[in-house]
C-alpha cells in the first residue's frame, strides 16, 4: 500500500499543473483577444503570472514539511476557489459588451485567471514538493515530473479547442474538475504515505531530534532518533533488522541490557529491561521519546543481574564504549557478572578484529552469524540494515541457529552460523 501510495504522488503535481495551465491559458487567451499592444499585454500577464507562481512555491514550501498535509488542504481549497473565480470572470467578459475595455476590468481579470489560480498552483506545488522531499530525492522528482507534463497538457489543451465553440467558462469549469480530482487523489496518497512529526529536539544539538512518523491508513506509528541525519534508534525495527533477530530469542521473563539506545527495542509487558547509554544527551532525548519509566538508564554496561542477557548495537555505541574499556576487559566484566548471553549487531565493514578472540579467553562460546536477510525498506530515509550478528554464550552448549526477521509475505529463513 505504501509503495503503490509513493509511486503514485506524481498524479496530484500532473492535474495541478493540468488544471493550471487550463485556467491560464484559457484567462491569457480571453484577455488578449483583440488587444492592442499584444506583445507588451502578453508580457505583462506572463511575467504576473510567472511571479505569483513563484511566490506561491516559496509560501508553499515553507517549513520543513511537518505539517504538509492540513497545509496542503487550505493551498487546495484556494487553488479551487481561484479557478472558480476565474470560471466567474470569464463568464462576464463574454456575456457583457464592453467590459474589457475598461482598465479596471482587465486587472481583476489578470488577477482572476492568472495570478490567483498561478499562486495557489504553487502552493500546491510547494505542500507536495517539502512533502515529498521527506520521502526523498527519487519522489520529489516525480512531483517536478508531473508538474511538467502536467503543465504542457493543460497548455496544449487550449490552442486545441480554438475556434471551436468552447466557451472559456467551461475551460475553466473544467480545470477546477481537474484539481478537484488532484485534491482527491492527494488525500488517498497522503493517507498512506508516513507523515513526520519532529517532536523533540536536544538544545545546543540541533541535529539530534526525536521523530514520530506517522501514516493514517493502516494506522502506524514508527518512533526514530537521528543524530547528522543517521539513525540512532528505531521502534519498532523494520522488517529484516537484526533486533527483530534477537527478540525471538529472548526469554520475556528474563533481564535484558540494552548497551547502546540503539539497541532498545519495545516488548508489550515487558519490564525487565535496562539501558546503558554512554551519550548523556542521547540518553536523555532517548528516553523521553521513547517514555522509558524511571530507573530505566544505567551507569554501567555491565548488569548487576546474574543470568542477564545483553544486547550491544556496536555501530552506535562501540565507539563510544572503546573509550572506556578495552574489549577483553568488557568482555571479562561480563563474565565476571554471570551474563547469560551476548547479543552483538554490527556492520562487517567495523568488524572488532579482538572480539572473537578476546569473548574466547574470556569463556565465552561464539557463534558467527551471517547478516539479516535482506530486509525490507521502512519509513523514508531508512534503508535496511544488513548487519552481522554475534552471539556470546555462557553455556558450553549454545542452542543452534536462529530464526532471522519474518520477511513480507510470512517466509522465513534460517541464519547460517559458523563457530570460531
Amino acid at each position: 500500500m505504501v509503495n503503490r501510495a509513493r509511486r503514485m504522488i506524481w498524479l496530484p503535481s500532473l492535474l495541478v499543473g493540468a488544471a493550471t495551465a487550463t485556467g491560464v491559458a484559457t484567462g491569457a487567451a480571453v484577455l488578449l483577444y483583440d488587444s492592442q499592444g499584444l506583445a507588451r499585454a502578453a508580457a505583462v500577464l506572463a511575467a504576473v503570472t510567472v511571479l505569483s507562481l513563484l511566490a506561491g512555491l516559496w509560501m508553499g514550501a515553507a517549513g520543513d514539511g511537518d505539517g504538509a498535509l492540513s497545509t496542503a488542504a487550505r493551498w487546495w481549497m484556494g487553488l479551487l476557489v481561484a479557478l472558480l473565480m476565474g470560471a466567474g470572470f470569464a463568464a462576464l467578459w463574454e456575456t457583457m459588451e464592453g467590459f474589457g475595455t475598461v482598465a479596471v476590468a482587465q486587472g481583476l481579470g489578470l488577477a482572476f485567471t492568472g495570478a490567483l489560480p498561478a499562486y495557489f498552483a504553487g502552493g500546491v506545488w510547494g505542500r507536495i514538493g517539502s512533502f515529498a522531499g521527506a520521502l526523498g530525492v527519487s519522489v520529489r522528482c516525480q512531483v517536478v515530473i508531473g508538474a511538467v507534463v502536467g503543465t504542457a497538457v493543460g497548455a496544449a489543451l487550449v490552442p486545441a479547442v480554438l475556434g471551436r465553440p468552447v466557451l472559456a467558462v467551461t475551460a475553466f469549469l473544467a480545470a477546477t474538475v481537474f484539481a478537484s480530482g488532484g485534491a482527491r487523489c492527494q488525500g488517498w496518497i497522503f493517507d498512506r504515505l508516513p507523515r513526520r512529526h519532529v517532536v523533540l529536539r536536544k538544545t545546543g544539538r540541533p541535529e539530534l531530534r526525536f521523530e514520530v512518523w506517522q501514516t493514517a491508513v493502516p494506522k502506524t506509528e514508527l518512533r526514530v532518533l537521528r543524530d547528522e541525519g543517521r539513525r540512532l534508534a528505531v521502534d519498532p525495527p523494520p522488517g529484516g533488522d537484526w533486533r527483530r533477530t534477537v527478540a525471538s530469542s529472548l526469554d520475556p521473563a528474563g533481564a535484558v541490557l540494552f548497551v547502546g539506545a540503539g539497541g532498545w527495542f519495545s516488548r508489550d509487558g515487558w519490564k525487565g529491561w535496562r539501558v546503558y547509554e554512554p551519550d548523556g544527551d542521547v540518553a536523555a532525548l532517548a528516553a523521553e521519546g521513547f517514555a522509558w519509566p524511571d530507573g530505566s538508564l544505567v551507569g554501567s554496561p555491565v548488569p548487576d543481574t546474574p543470568g542477564c542477557t545483553v544486547v550491544v548495537d556496536w555501530e552506535q555505541s562501540g565507539d563510544a564504549l572503546v573509550k572506556s574499556f578495552t574489549i577483553p576487559e568488557l568482555l571479562a566484566g561480563l563474565r565476571e557478572a554471570k551474563v547469560e548471553r551476548v547479543w552483538v549487531g554490527l556492520d562487517p565493514d567495523r568488524l572488532p578484529p579482538a572480539l572473537a578472540e578476546a569473548a574466547a579467553r574470556a569463556g565465552f562460546g561464539v557463534a558467527r552469524f551471517a547478516a539479516s536477510v535482506a530486509g525490507v525498506a521502512g519509513l523514508p530515509r531508512m534503508k535496511p540494515r544488513r548487519k552481522e550478528l554475534w552471539r556470546l554464550d555462557r553455556s558450553v552448549n549454545p542452542p543452534g541457529p536462529v530464526s532471522e526477521a519474518r520477511m513480507p509475505g510470512g517466509h522465513a529463513r534460517a541464519a547460517e552460523s559458523e563457530s570460531h
